[in-house]
């Protein structure tokens, strides 16, 4: 059924329309428009909001919603040892009932900030085979998000088989649909012997991008060179894994000739700030992506949900890092974001990132009204100084509203925070 929004400052990607309208038709944008040309009957009257392309996150770990607050005994010196100590003791408690309720708890938070879609990289090493069907039903069949999915392969526990198994079975059943789809989710070189990778290797057959983390810590890399002779793009590449459109999360140590690598082979290098910095693990360069032209996205690693605080630190971080305030431009800034809807319209066939004809109605609503004069030109001033601050009213995706006016739609947001409370609870025993 078609219904059309109006009165709204409309940035298009393309441009800025003031006082447009939107006509959304089957999940699609049919016709946009300004409100002097429009002639019918409104079915929601914006009253001056910002409507603009629903954010994208490239890479997140939502099973790590309900360690929120959690106590472990916790005294790390290496990246290494934080996951030891937190990250694999928290995954290894997680049956289906927490990774359900982990996954509709991060799909209300989510929705808030105006997400429309998630990367996630999951971890239950004991839960694994239809781990992945659990989080989607929850993120797209009961939320309504989009969402592509994968789990973390690693010969830590021993289940490296199963995850290769349960990565190959979810992308080939949702191979082609618009709203899930999966990839070949791999941990992290030091994780992964030999013959995992050329287990993962057969299973991909060149076809299934993988979704992986890469020189997060220096001591992934130098794990591979010392113990593998080669540096870990090298490695993957060895294997055949470097396949187009896979994702290789943080990239802090790599070398100019990896990120060449990756450029050539038509895959994403996903930065994720926030969490880098908190883990003191290190800042992505993002002059070294570019120099060396690879594609780049924005994630956040499950640390939050909101873009916006990522926007925010992706740009002071490259500032800080580089000594200059000239390190990074809003065209910089752009590229990521844009990076990162052609990211998810390569995985899931559709097209996002714009409000025009024929592009998928993934949409949000930001209660904004600027003090200044906002142009086309000047978009981008404004998305980093006043729009990031600003409350999400509504979001919709593939033209259904999920949120509109602040309430979700599609479940009850309560019910899902108090059984998120008690799941949480008991998980915390169990650690």
């Amino acid at each position: 059924m078609a219904y059309t929004l109006g009165n709204a400052l409309i940035y298009t990607g393309n441009s800025l329309i003031n006082n447009g309208y939107v006509t959304v038709d089957n999940g699609k944008i049919a016709k946009v428009g300004y409100m002097d040309d429009f002639n019918g009957s409104l079915n929601k009257d914006l009253k001056g909001m910002l409507l603009m392309p629903a954010w994208i996150n490239a890479h997140t770990h939502i099973y790590s919603t309900l360690a929120r607050g959690m106590k472990v005994d916790f005294h790390p010196l290496t990246f290494t040892q934080i996951l030891e100590q937190l990250w694999w003791k928290l995954d290894k408690a997680l049956g289906p009932e927490e990774i359900q309720i982990s996954a509709m708890a991060a799909a209300a938070e989510f929705i808030h900030n105006g997400v429309a879609t998630i990367f996630d990289h999951h971890s239950s090493p004991l839960y694994v085979m239809g781990s992945l069907e659990v989080i989607k039903r929850a993120v797209v069949d009961t939320a309504g998000m989009r969402g592509v999915f994968c789990f973390e392969t690693s010969d830590r526990d021993g289940i490296q088989l199963k995850a290769i198994n349960e990565n190959h079975d979810f992308y080939s059943k949702y191979k082609g649909n618009h709203l899930a789809s999966g990839m070949m989710g791999l941990h992290a070189s030091f994780t992964l012997s030999d013959e995992t990778l050329e287990a993962t290797s057969k299973a991909c057959e060149g076809q299934i991008p993988i979704h992986v983390h890469v020189a997060e810590g220096l001591e992934d890399e130098m794990d591979s060179i010392n113990s593998h002779g080669l540096k870990i793009i090298e490695r993957f590449d060895r294997y055949e894994l470097l396949n187009r459109n896979s994702i290789y999360a943080h990239c802090i140590h790599t070398s100019d000739d990896e990120v060449k690598k990756i450029s050539g082979s038509n895959g994403f290098i996903v930065m994720n700030v926030q969490s880098n910095m908190n883990n003191s693990v290190g800042i992505p360069k993002l002059s070294t992506f570019v120099k060396n032209r690879a594609k780049v996205a924005f994630g956040n690693d499950g640390f939050g949900f909101s873009p916006a605080f990522d926007i925010r630190l992706l740009s002071l971080s490259q500032k800080y890092l580089n000594g200059t305030p000239l390190a990074f431009s809003n065209s910089d800034l752009k590229g990521v974001v844009d990076g990162t809807y052609e990211l998810a319209s390569k995985h899931l066939k559709e097209k996002f990132g714009r409000i025009e004809e024929s592009y998928s109605a993934d949409m949000m609503v930001i209660d904004y009204f600027p003090p200044t004069p906002i142009t086309f030109d000047n978009f981008y001033d404004h998305l980093f100084f006043g729009i990031t601050e600003s409350k999400v009213n509504s979001l919709y995706v593939n033209g259904k509203g999920v949120m509109v006016d602040g309430r979700i739609e599609t479940f009850d947001e309560s019910e899902v925070k108090m059984e998120s409370k008690k799941v949480a609870q008991k998980l915390w025993e169990k650690l």
